[in-house]
């Protein structure tokens, strides 16, 4: 084997030595110093060759073309239009225009300040000193509700105090948007905030903090003699399966006999998040939902041991959308669940978000789901089982829909006066 290596390097050397002499003889190179810039240039033209084949396999799917009209046409506008134009929002527009071309209602461009309100809401927490304010017609500026443990109510801020100034800056004639952008910073930070409170100023100095959205709500009804969970869903964020296994385990606690949950007015959210709750009452194996993408159709089933076997309610209306009405149709279709409301808002669409360099951010349309027999809800909605339109009860703390639920799963039907 040594021999053979040594017959090729010898008759390799041997074939580079016009090369040696050539090089030798005008550069004044040493052999060794000839052998490795020929390696070097053997290797710089192995990797050259490879960007340029790169190059041109690009080149020949057509996208390069494409996109050199575009930036000649921007690069164009930008220098030889009559007025000066910002090169931002030219760019910006060109987005805009790319994403308003699929004539999709739910692929959409968002600017850094509006990316930035959805992430938080997506995600179920924000950085700020949790409290909510309002902005009365006269510019009044008062504490709505300090949140118990938020880092403003630690600080000492109150319900009804009257926000007179931020870090000492008078917020007068100020609109509630920028006295809200005054207030925010990041985590870690603080923020001087002036109250009016009992005729006297009082200055607090609050830390920012990273605060979690409750977007799931619980209550222990009894009914009839039967104990019955009701669960209220706002959003399906990225912290709401925590939040409502957390509470659906302490209802089990205390014994429920069957489960409402409500996702009234809950456009939708995070895919994942939806999964992972139906997960909870689902058999193993049990198909969820269906994925149709471009080129395939996919099942999604429950991968875990975990399961319920008690009746369940769902509450549905027209602002019920998206993961909301997956939740609806999959706990409909596979473990029985009764609805009650009147027909969802029918959106079967499932979105992508892509951030920008800028802040901005592009919500795009990628798949479409399916309920676990295959159907398509979009644009017409789910019906529910038992249409019943939403109004109050006269001394009662339940609303119309809610009762009918309660009837049902207890399986009794009592009048009342509305």
């Amino acid at each position: 084997m040594k021999d053979k290596v040594k017959q090729k390097f010898s008759k390799w050397k041997e074939s580079l030595k016009p090369y040696f002499k050539f090089l030798n003889k005008k550069n004044k190179f040493s052999t060794m110093e000839v052998v490795a810039i020929i390696i070097i240039t053997v290797i710089f033209g192995m990797f050259a060759g490879g960007i340029l084949m790169y190059k041109r396999g690009n080149l020949s799917t057509g996208i390069r073309k494409e996109l050199n009209e575009f930036v000649d046409t921007y690069t164009e506008i930008l220098n030889e239009y009559y007025e000066d134009i910002e090169a931002d929002g030219l760019l910006e527009a060109g987005i805009k225009g790319m994403i308003s071309y699929l004539g999709d209602p739910y692929s959409v461009y968002m600017d850094e300040e509006t990316s930035i309100a959805f992430e938080e809401k997506v995600n179920g927490e924000y950085v700020g000193i949790g409290t909510e304010i309002i902005q009365y017609e006269d510019g009044t500026v008062e504490i709505l509700d300090a949140y118990i443990d938020g880092p403003a109510y630690k600080a000492g801020i109150r319900n009804g105090d009257v926000l007179i100034k931020v870090n000492g800056e008078s917020i007068e004639n100020k609109t509630l948007d920028e006295v809200s952008a005054m207030v925010k910073g990041e985590a870690g930070t603080t923020v001087t905030l002036t109250v009016f409170r009992e005729e006297k100023e009082r200055d607090f100095q609050v830390t920012r903090e990273s605060i979690d959205i409750e977007s799931v709500s619980s209550e222990l009804i009894t009914y009839n003699d039967t104990k019955v969970g009701y669960m209220v869903i706002d959003i399906f964020a990225a912290n709401t399966y925590s939040q409502f296994k957390d509470k659906l385990e302490e209802l089990e606690k205390q014994d429920i006999d069957s489960l409402i949950i409500d996702v009234r007015g809950n456009s939708g959210g995070y895919l994942t998040t939806v999964t992972d709750i139906l997960s909870l009452f689902m058999e193993k194996g049990d198909v969820i939902y269906q994925l149709k993408t471009k080129d395939e159709i996919e099942k999604i089933t429950d991968q875990t041991d975990e399961k319920r076997d008690y009746q369940i309610a769902v509450l549905i209306n027209g602002g019920s959308a998206s993961a909301s009405e997956l939740l609806t149709a999959a706990l409909m279709e596979s473990h029985d669940a009764i609805t009650v409301g009147t027909t969802s808002y029918g959106k079967s669409k499932v979105q992508k978000t892509q951030t920008l360099s800028n802040g901005s951010s592009i919500k795009y349309t990628f798949q479409e789901w399916l309920t676990p027999s295959g159907e398509n809800v979009g644009d017409k909605g789910i019906t529910p089982e038992y249409e019943i339109m939403y109004e109050s009860i006269q001394d009662s703390p339940y609303d119309t829909q809610l009762q009918k639920a309660l009837d049902v799963l207890t399986e009794t039907e009592i009048e009342t006066e509305n």
